[in-house]
C-alpha cells in the first residue's frame, strides 16, 4: 500500500475544485464523506470528531498541500471533490522510490520546532548506529515528545523503506493496530487467517519488520494504561500489548518501533539497559535558548527576567505558553510584574496534569502530596514518617519507582542521601487539588 501525492497539475485541480465547491478547507464535511467512502459500513456522524482511519484534518491538510498521503485516503479524497485520481496523482499507482511508504495518517502538523539538537542527535545515534529495535521517548504532558518524534521521523526518511506514524490516543486492540500496520510493512493486506489470534498477527508483522526496514512510530502509549495503579499497567483487554512489545523488543529484525508515553510500560522497563537494543530516552525541558525563542515569539517583553520564568516551568515548553498568554493578558506581556505577584500560575496546564493524575493509585497521590507539602527534598525515611505506618518501606519504594516511570518526581543528592522533589507547577496543582482531601 504506497503513499500517493498530486502532482503540480493535479494540486491545481484540487484547489480548483476545492474552490468550487464553496466549503471552506477546514469544514467537518470533507472529513465526514472520506470517512464513509473509507469505512462505508460504519456510521460517521457529524461533531463526533472521530473519522475513519487516514480521514484527520492533519492528512487531508497534508493532502491539500501535495504531500504523501496513503493511498486509500488519497482516492478517497479525490472522489469527494468528484475527481479522478488517476489523474490527480504524482506517478503511477504502486510506482516510484522502489515501493517505499511514507504513512504519516494522523500526524499534527508541525510549523514551529524549537531545538532539540541533542535529542535528536541521541535518538537517531540509537537508531541507526546501535540499530535498537525498539526506542521509548517519556516524559510527562506537554513537554515536546510529539513533536520531537515527528522531526525525528522526517529526519530519518531516507533511512527506511516504510516510515508510519499513528496516534494510541483513541486506543485501538493490539490486534487492530496489528491489522492496520501488516498492509504497510509487507505489502499484502492483512490475512484474516494469520490475525485472528495475537500470536498470529505478531508473527504476520515480525516477518514484515525482518523483511523491510520499517520505522513505527506510536504516540501517546499513555493511552492504554489502567487507572488507580502502578506506572505501565495496562486497561483490561490491552495487556496483549505487552506481549506485542516484548517480542519486538527480545526478536532480530532490522527495524525500530519507536513509542512516546507519559509513564513507561513495564515489560520495556525490563528489557531496557546500556547495550542492549531496549532503550528508553527521558525528555525535559527544553534548553535556555529555544525557551528564550519561545517566549520571544509569544510577544513576552523584559528578557532579563525571563530565566526565572524558563527555571519555574522547567522549560516545559506547553507550560511556557500558557502562562505567557496569561501574561500578555493580564501584564501586558512584562514577566517582572508577573514574577512579583510571587506565585505559580497553573491555569491549563492543570488540564494536563489532570489526564495523567487521573491514572494514579491513591498511595501515589499521598506519597506527592506529601513530599508537595514538606519544606525541602525529602528522603524515604523522611517521606515514610509523614505516610500512614500500614504503609511499608517497601511500598513507599515501589510507589516512588513508578512515580519516577510516570516523570512526576525529581531526585537529588545532599550528604550521599537521595532526595526526592516536585517540579513547582507539579507542586502547586497537588496542594491545590489535594489539600482537602490529605489534611
Amino acid at each position: 500500500m504506497p503513499t500517493l501525492k498530486a502532482s503540480s497539475s493535479g494540486l491545481k485541480k484540487v484547489q480548483q475544485a476545492r474552490e468550487e465547491n464553496g466549503r471552506n478547507k477546514d469544514d467537518e464535511r470533507w472529513l465526514l464523506e472520506a470517512s464513509k467512502i473509507v469505512e462505508p459500513d460504519k456510521e460517521w456522524l457529524p461533531a463526533k470528531k472521530f473519522y475513519a482511519n487516514g480521514c484527520s484534518q492533519s492528512t487531508w491538510n497534508r493532502f491539500l498541500l501535495g504531500h504523501s498521503v496513503n493511498t486509500n485516503s488519497f482516492k478517497a479524497f479525490c472522489q469527494v471533490l468528484n475527481l479522478n485520481w488517476e489523474e490527480i496523482v504524482d506517478r503511477p499507482y504502486g510506482d516510484g522510490d522502489n515501493g517505499k511508504i511514507v504513512d504519516w495518517d494522523s500526524c499534527p502538523e508541525v510549523t514551529v520546532f524549537y531545538d532539540r539538537t541533542s535529542e535528536l542527535a541521541k535518538l537517531t545515534e540509537l537508531i541507526q548506529q546501535e540499530n535498537c529495535r525498539l526506542v521509548a521517548i517519556l516524559g510527562m504532558g506537554g513537554i515536546g515528545k510529539t513533536t520531537l518524534v515527528i522531526q525525528l521521523g522526517e529526519q530519518l526518511q531516507t533511512e527506511f523503506e516504510v516510515i508510519i506514524w499513528r496516534s494510541i490516543q483513541y486506543a485501538p486492540t493490539a490486534l487492530e493496530l496489528l491489522a492496520n500496520l501488516i498492509p504497510l510493512v509487507t505489502n499484502f493486506e492483512a490475512d484474516s487467517a494469520f490475525t485472528k489470534t495475537l500470536g498470529q498477527g505478531i508473527g504476520q508483522f515480525m516477518a514484515g519488520l525482518r523483511s523491510r526496514r520499517c520505522l513505527i512510530i506510536l504516540d501517546g502509549l499513555e493511552a492504554l494504561f489502567g487507572s488507580n495503579q502502578l506506572a505501565g499497567t495496562y486497561r483490561p483487554d490491552y495487556e496483549e500489548y505487552g506481549k506485542l512489545f516484548r517480542e519486538i523488543g527480545s526478536s532480530t529484525h532490522q527495524s525500530c518501533l519507536v513509542l512516546t508515553s507519559h509513564e513507561q510500560p513495564r515489560e520495556i522497563a525490563t528489557l531496557a539497559g546500556n547495550n542492549r537494543p531496549v532503550r528508553c530516552v527521558r525528555i525535559s525541558g527544553l534548553q535556555p535558548n529555544a525557551a528564550r525563542q519561545l517566549l520571544t515569539e509569544q510577544g513576552l517583553v523584559e528578557e532579563p527576567e525571563w530565566e526565572q520564568l524558563i527555571q519555574r516551568y522547567r522549560g516545559n515548553p506547553l507550560a511556557l505558553k500558557i502562562v505567557s498568554d496569561t501574561i500578555l493578558e493580564l501584564f501586558n506581556g512584562k514577566v517582572s510584574e508577573f514574577i512579583q505577584q510571587n506565585t505559580i500560575f497553573v491555569g491549563q496546564v492543570s488540564e494536563v496534569l489532570d489526564r495523567q493524575f487521573e491514572r494514579l493509585s491513591d498511595v501515589e497521590k499521598k506519597v506527592l502530596y506529601r513530599i508537595a507539602t514538606g519544606e525541602a527534598p525529602m528522603s524515604i525515611s523522611q517521606i515514610s514518617e509523614k505516610i500512614s505506618p500500614t504503609v511499608s518501606i517497601s511500598q513507599i519504594m515501589e510507589v516512588l519507582e513508578s512515580l519516577a516511570r510516570r516523570s512526576l518526581i525529581e531526585k537529588t543528592t545532599k550528604d550521599l542521601t537521595v532526595l526526592f522533589m516536585l517540579q513547582p507547577v507539579v507542586m502547586k496543582y497537588i496542594v491545590n487539588r489535594f489539600k482537602h482531601v490529605f489534611e
